[in-house]
């Protein structure tokens, strides 16, 4: 399947635009062992970093808003097709969409529980860092996003699971 995406997508775009890449090539690097995989991956990073092109407009003041990175249409074209594949054979995996729905659960249930009593559940330090003038839910809101993984579940643990944790604990 890898082998005949990649193949198909090649032969959507120009190939003469991506000098030293086609689809036999990318394959081969791709499907290889760890080390040759590692160096075709950065090959296609770099083709796709330095082919990206700047363009600025007018109609925006600000720096950040002024300026529109983009690919060229083949280049555009095959990194499409590259997302294409790596959601077909990784993001829709059982696997991978059962720990998306656990990470899921976890941080909606954080935030039902922090709401309903956030100046005790969260560390002072953390709460008195919130924009004071933001309603509750966007300060537990805030609170939430800026965890890590990690600590989510070490934090989820400690809520919920009978047992996980002391008062001494590091969180």
């Amino acid at each position: 399947m890898i082998r005949r995406s990649i193949t198909k997508a090649f032969k959507k775009i120009d190939g003469s635009c991506l000098p030293g890449f086609d689809a036999k090539l990318v394959c081969e690097g791709l499907l290889s062992d760890s080390f040759r995989r590692k160096q075709m991956i950065a090959e296609l990073v770099n083709l796709f970093i330095t082919n990206v092109t700047l363009t600025k407009h007018s109609s925006y003041d600000h720096p950040l808003l002024m300026f529109n990175a983009a690919l060229p249409e083949p280049h555009a074209r095959l990194l499409e097709a590259f997302k294409g594949l790596a959601y077909e054979l990784v993001i829709r995996k059982a696997k991978v969409q059962q720990l998306e729905r656990r990470g899921q659960m976890i941080v909606a249930r954080l935030f039902d529980t922090l709401l309903s009593d956030p100046e005790s559940l969260i560390p002072q330090s953390s709460w008195q860092d919130g924009c004071p003038e933001s309603s509750t839910e966007r300060r537990v809101c805030d609170y939430v996003a800026g965890m890590t993984d990690s600590y989510a579940e070490r934090l989820y643990k400690r809520l919920f699971h009978p047992g996980f944790g002391s008062s001494g604990d590091e969180l």
